[in-house]
């Protein structure tokens, strides 16, 4: 180099830039491209961090917000959703597994609920226990997970997450990787210089399932219920309060004292204080007139506004009506129930996606055991095990049973025209079932028509 390039290394060296190439517009490194914390369809995350924070301050500070949340884990998770199996080992690990004193699903699915609609998302962290081969189960905050690697080509295969560095933890300054349940031990993911190996000290790494709702096709990260009515609601808050304080104000009311000119400060001085609610006032009305002056605040012209914010915050709620948020105004039991319909539709969509996180959790758990030696059998499927989910509306069941009676009745008739056989009573048996809401596969049918001797075993 010649005297002016190693002058000019040697500045650079000096204000921290030697090695430090410009990065093209557009690239990783630029200063220009956001960070995201899934695909690239995701949102950028320091706007999925903001959606997340505004959601919880939301459900902490607005009443509609937080009715919102408890109605949906009201109607989804209702008396508790339990999970159990027809085989005996896989059954007796379950019940442990659930009502282990780390766990307390029964009380803990109430708290993941909520959660889901809050944030839209739910991480849950398994816990190994090498004593006695149980896993026990945590919830990460949706807010501490800064990223989620997703396997090439498949955005559904969910490998790792990444926890933001917290102050609390000081074991991991610069954040924690958690591995998918998926790849349990095997991950070894290239991230730069660094690689997502050894992500714990224990011998057995805890594992994290990722369970979202209110996502697009092609998206990793998940919305929150309150999402769509997030501005409905703080327009409404703020609304609702210029009302208050302005029926405040009406309380309050300015006294006007008219005098004769020369008499001003006389007056003044005499009734420097204002006169106390219900005191009487003796005045000569050739001289002097008092007047009190008040808002004049046509309440009821605000009314329709009001109504017209909260079917805003229904409308993009999740699933519910005014009769939900207490307002029977205008309603008879026609809307009601279409609304309740409406409501039912969703809350049975919403109810099955849990019940089916709560058994994928709980599955994980037993395969994991199963895996590393401490239960003798085989790996297991969702098949095998069975969601006992509770009922959204105890009406159904009064109108589903009828249902079930009159297809009943209808089928009898039918039969004792003459139809029989075997694939009519298959198919009879199927439709009482459907109307009973209980719908059955074709080998529960089977099973059921061997039991009651109307079909033959199949022959060895």
């Amino acid at each position: 180099m010649n005297r002016w390039e190693r002058w000019r290394a040697a500045v650079r060296m000096a204000v921290g830039l030697g090695g430090v190439e410009a990065a093209l517009p557009g690239t990783v490194g630029d200063g220009l491209v956001a960070a995201r914390a899934g695909t690239e369809l995701d949102r950028p995350w320091s706007d999925q961090l903001d959606g997340l924070t505004t959601a919880a301050n939301l459900w902490r500070v607005n009443p509609l917000a937080r009715r919102l949340v408890n109605l949906v884990t009201s109607f989804v998770v209702g008396d508790g959703i339990t999970v159990t199996s027809d085989e005996p080992e896989l059954a007796r690990f379950l019940d442990a597994f659930w009502h282990h004193p780390q766990n307390q699903m029964s009380l803990r699915q109430y708290q993941w609920c909520d959660e889901l609609s809050r944030s839209g998302e739910l991480f849950v962290t398994l816990h190994f226990n090498e004593v006695d081969g149980m896993s026990y189960a945590r919830a990460l905050p949706a807010s501490r997970i800064d990223r989620v690697v997703c396997a090439g080509g498949d955005y559904e295969a969910e490998l790792a997450f990444h926890e933001m560095a917290s102050p609390w933890d000081a074991d991991f300054p610069a954040g924690r990787w958690w591995q998918s349940a998926i790849e349990d031990g095997r991950l070894k993911i290239e991230d730069g210089e660094s690689s997502i190996l050894n992500l714990q000290s224990s011998i057995v790494a805890p594992v994290a399932l990722h369970f979202a709702v209110n996502r697009p096709v092609g998206c990793v990260r998940g919305e929150s219920d309150l999402a769509p009515v997030r501005l409905w609601l703080e327009r409404y808050s703020r609304w609702l309060e210029d009302r208050v304080q302005l029926n405040a104000a009406m309380r309050a009311f300015l006294w006007i004292v008219k005098v004769p000119g020369r008499a001003i400060k006389q007056k003044a001085a005499e009734h420097s204080r204002p006169p106390e609610p219900g005191s009487v006032l003796f005045v000569d009305k050739d001289s002097e007139e008092w007047e009190a002056v008040a808002p004049a605040l046509h309440a009821a012209d605000a009314a329709a506004d009001g109504r017209a914010l909260r079917w805003m915050v229904v409308a993009g709620g999740p699933g519910v009506g005014l009769v939900d948020l207490g307002e029977g105004e205008e309603a008879n039991l026609a809307t009601a129930k279409a609304m309740a319909e409406q409501r039912s539709r969703f809350m049975r969509a919403r109810q099955t996606y849990f019940g089916w996180a709560l058994a994928t959790v709980a599955l994980t758990a037993y395969n994991r055991a199963v895996r590393l030696g401490y239960i003798r059998g085989e790996e297991r499927t969702l098949s095998a095990v069975r969601l006992v989910l509770p009922d959204i509306s105890p009406a159904d069941n009064r109108e589903l049973g009828a249902s079930a009676a009159q297809a009943a009745e209808a089928l009898m008739r039918i039969g004792e025209a003459g139809l029989s056989g075997e694939r009519w009573k298959r198919l009879a048996l199927r439709t009482v079932m459907k109307f009973a809401g209980e719908p059955v596969s074709e080998g529960e049918v089977s099973e059921i028509l061997r039991e009651s001797g109307e079909l033959r075993s199949p022959q060895p």
